[in-house]
């Protein structure tokens, strides 16, 4: 028996408002998950920043430089969230590594620099079941102490094999490390500091990063800047 264009017009209005109801289950749903992603991210951050506050606040800050210098390498990269969390998280390893090693004043001996750098594989291992983080946030996780040369660790990647994020990531690492106090030294001023990064471009760095970095300097040094005044 044919419908009545009546009969068929109020299906299809029904069908639409109970497709509309799933959509917006599905929105809630979402949320709801990357609210829980945003907590268990947290939550690990101060976690790390609690067992070693110097590590906490370096990962504030660099996570800040990263997504900068993502912006003027790639936008388009900042697509994938995974990114976002692998630059924050980046350190969580060192959270099974021992206080004694992380908080130590002086030069690490051969074993404990051998623990200390089990910290990038540890990382990937706390993080392996986490699925946002299943992109280029698990690769920052564990290879961001890799080099571009091939002489870094933990598998001595080189080149390309180095993922995107953890090749951006060494980078600003590397710019917060020299710029920030350390027991057994002072920090280097910010130009010092990038006539390094710029030195090492095609040794510990990605000449294309670098190149970014160079063009993007001044707002990341405006970063550490801001970041400073609100900690003081």
């Amino acid at each position: 028996v044919a419908q009545s264009p009546d009969t068929t017009g109020e299906q299809l209005l029904i069908y639409a408002r109970d497709l509309g109801r799933l959509l917006e289950v599905e929105r809630t749903q979402r949320r709801l998950l990357q609210q829980s992603y945003n907590e268990t991210a947290t939550a690990l951050a101060d976690a790390l920043e609690a067992k070693d506050p110097v590590t906490g606040q370096h990962a504030l800050r660099v996570h800040r430089y990263a997504v900068e210098l993502t912006d003027a390498l790639d936008r388009s990269l900042l697509d994938d969230p995974s990114l976002s969390y692998g630059f924050l998280l980046h350190d969580v390893g060192k959270l099974a590594v021992p206080d004694r090693i992380l908080q130590k004043r002086g030069p690490l001996t051969p074993t404990e620099r051998q623990l200390m750098e089990q910290h990038a594989i540890l990382g990937a291992q706390i993080l392996g079941n986490v699925a946002l983080l299943q992109g280029q946030g698990l690769g920052i996780v564990r290879s961001h102490h890799e080099r571009w040369d091939g002489t870094g660790y933990p598998y001595g990647l080189a080149g390309h094999d180095i993922p995107i994020g953890a090749r951006i990531f060494a980078l600003v690492d590397a710019v917060d490390a020299m710029t920030s106090d350390r027991p057994y030294r002072a920090a280097l001023d910010w130009e010092r500091a990038v006539d390094e990064i710029l030195a090492q471009s095609g040794t510990q760095f990605d000449p294309q990063v670098v190149t970014a970095f160079a063009g993007r300097e001044r707002r990341i040094r405006k970063i550490s800047e801001e970041l400073a005044e609100a900690a003081a």
